[in-house]
C-alpha cells in the first residue's frame, strides 16, 4: 500500500482493457476515440475494491485533488473533464472532454465535481522511513478517519505512515478524498504491524501508544521521535500490539466528561500536535 511510485513489473494497458485499440502511446489514443460505454463502465467499476485490485487502478476526483495529483509522480492513465469544468478551470494537462451525463456515470460522488482521473496504484517497496516520528495505524476501518490521519500527519511534518494489513484500503475513494492530496506526498506502507513494531522496539525506538490508561500527554514531555500508534475506532490498540508500546499516552478528560473515547482521527491529531510542538 505504499505510495512509492515505482512502476509495476506487469504493465496494464488500461485503454486496451477498456476496449480502446492501442496505437502508440495510450495518451494519444484517448483523443482518437470518443469515450465508449465500456470505458465508462470500467471506470465506474473502480468504485469497488475487487476491480481496483484486479486492474491496479484507482480514481481521483475534484479540482484540488487533481491539481495535487498532476504535481506528483503518480502515473495517470486517463483524465476526463466536462466542458463546463474546463471553461472555468484550465488545467496543465490535456483531458478528454465528456458530457455531464457521462461524468455522472463514471463518478462515485452524488454531485460530480467535473473532473476525474484514473491512476495506477504504485507498487509497495521496502519500508524505509525518514521521519523522526512515524505514524502507525492499527486496524483503522473508517476511510474518513484513515484519510484524515494521513492528512494530519503531513500537517505536522510526519512523512511516513505504517499501517496494519487490515486497515481500510488506501485506494478506497473515501480514503483518497479524505487525504486531500496528502496521499501523493506521504509515504504509506501496509505490513504486519506487530512484527514491524517488535523489530523497532528491539532496535531501541520509542513506541508511543494512544491508550485510556497511559501517562498524561500534557505532562510527559514526549519527544517527536519514534513511532506513534493509533488504534481502531472500536477496539483501540490490539492485544498483539500492546506489548510493543513503550510509552502509553492518554489525552486526559476535562471535568466530569462522560464521553468514553475520542474519535481516532481526533485523538491522533491532538497527540501529533503535542508531540511536534516546539516550546
Amino acid at each position: 500500500m505504499s505510495t512509492s511510485t515505482s512502476t509495476p513489473n506487469k504493465k496494464i494497458n488500461f485503454f486496451m482493457v477498456l476496449g480502446c485499440p492501442a496505437r502508440g502511446a495510450a495518451f494519444f489514443c484517448i483523443f482518437a476515440y470518443m469515450i465508449t460505454k465500456n470505458t465508462i463502465k470500467q471506470i465506474a467499476s473502480l468504485r469497488q475494491q475487487k476491480f481496483r485490485k484486479e486492474l491496479g487502478l484507482f480514481v481521483v476526483e475534484g479540482r484540488k485533488m487533481t491539481e495535487e495529483l498532476l504535481a506528483s509522480d503518480f502515473e495517470i492513465v486517463g483524465l476526463y473533464a466536462t466542458e463546463a469544468f474546463l471553461a472555468d478551470h484550465p488545467i496543465s494537462r490535456d483531458a478528454e472532454t465528456v458530457s455531464d451525463v457521462q461524468m455522472q456515470q463514471m463518478s462515485g460522488q452524488d454531485t460530480p465535481p467535473g473532473i476525474l482521473a484514473v491512476v495506477r496504484i504504485p507498487q509497495q517497496g521496502e519500508i524505509k522511513t525518514t521521519s523522526s516520528l512515524v505514524l502507525a495505524l492499527d486496524g483503522i476501518a473508517n476511510p474518513g478517519n484513515m484519510g484524515t490521519l494521513i492528512r494530519t500527519a503531513e500537517w505536522f511534518g510526519i512523512r511516513d505512515v505504517v499501517c496494519s494489513a487490515d486497515c481500510v484500503e488506501l485506494w478506497n475513494p473515501k480514503t483518497v478524498q479524505a487525504t486531500m492530496g496528502s496521499l501523493f506526498r506521504v509515504k504509506i506502507w501496509s505490513t504486519d504491524l506487530p512484527a514491524y513494531l517488535k523489530q523497532a522496539k528491539m532496535e531501541g525506538r520509542a513506541i508511543y501508544g494512544a491508550l485510556l490508561d497511559g501517562e498524561n500527554l500534557f505532562q510527559m514531555q514526549a519527544k517527536p521521535e519514534g513511532i506513534l500508534v493509533i488504534g481502531s475506532e472500536s477496539h483501540g490498540i490490539r492485544k498483539d500490539v500492546l506489548p510493543c508500546i513503550t510509552h502509553p499516552v492518554t489525552i486526559p478528560r476535562v471535568g466530569g466528561s462522560a464521553t468514553e473515547s475520542l474519535n481516532a482521527a481526533v485523538a491522533g491529531g491532538i497527540i501529533m500536535a503535542e508531540m511536534t510542538r516546539k516550546d
